[in-house]
């Protein structure tokens, strides 16, 4: 009931996946990204737990196929999970669990590799390999959404509409560029499109935050906003900003 993919930018050395299934919040347990590192996949009555395993040993250098050997070595109710892996050179590795019983596939490509259980015919990996491979020079999370959506397109779950989704792409510095999820929607692949719409610049402006906090303005409505508020509850010997006014830089 997931299809999902994970890829790299060689140029930049990010790593992003993207998931849709008709169950809830899927962005906290399938998907995890190191940027420079790698990408890993969990699903399938997933255990969380095992994106996290593997993603720390493509940290250590490992490759995808050593990395899916040792996660899923002695691993308990393993072969009820569905993992892939994407190292720091671009190979894939995979693990279908011998419990699926449903049309479950894997398809590569250069840079990424897709995976899917629970769908409704056996094209939909290959669809969405196909769209990442297709919208080279784009954007690396506007790759994976458009994979998302050829995979919802080409028939997507056997049953179920896509109920929520994720979408991730790593950046430096341990700052993500974009972490982004639906966690309930009619249509969640429409909404993460329309939510990736709105980010917008934002990638920039939260690394500033994270990163250069000194050199970022106030939002001067907000100042003036908390200093007003202030005053109205006589909090000023506790919250001294306006005394203190031009120790901020604002902006309008």
């Amino acid at each position: 009931m997931t299809f999902s993919i994970i890829a790299r930018c060689p140029e930049t050395g990010a790593f992003g996946g993207a998931v849709g299934t008709s169950a809830l919040a899927v962005g906290n347990r399938c998907l995890r990204v190191s940027h420079g590192h790698g990408a890993f996949l969990s699903q399938h009555r997933t255990d969380p737990r095992l994106g996290d395993r593997g993603i720390a040993l493509l940290e250590t250098g490992l490759s995808a196929g050593e990395a899916i050997d040792r996660v899923t070595a002695g691993a308990p109710f393993i072969e009820w999970r569905q993992l892939a892996a994407l190292d720091a050179a671009g190979n894939a590795a995979v693990h279908h669990g011998r419990h699926m019983y449903s049309i479950h596939t894997h398809s590569t490509g250069r840079d990424c590799v897709a995976i899917g259980n629970i769908l409704a015919n056996d094209g939909i990996t290959d669809a969405m390999v196909a769209a990442f491979g297709a919208s080279a020079g784009e954007r690396l999370e506007g790759r994976l959404l458009r994979a998302l959506e050829a995979g919802r397109d080409a028939g997507g779950e056997i049953l179920e509409p896509i109920r929520s989704t994720a979408l991730r792409v790593s950046g430096a510095d341990g700052v993500d560029r974009c972490d982004l999820r639906v966690d309930r929607a009619e249509e969640a692949i429409g909404a993460l499109r329309e939510l990736l719409g709105a980010y917008g610049d934002q990638e920039e402006i939260l690394r500033r935050v994270a990163l250069e906090p000194d050199d970022v303005p106030v939002a001067r409505s907000l100042f003036e906003a908390s200093i007003e508020r202030i005053a109205e509850l006589g909090l000023e010997d506790r919250f001294p900003t306006a005394r203190n006014r031009t120790g901020w830089t604002l902006r309008d």
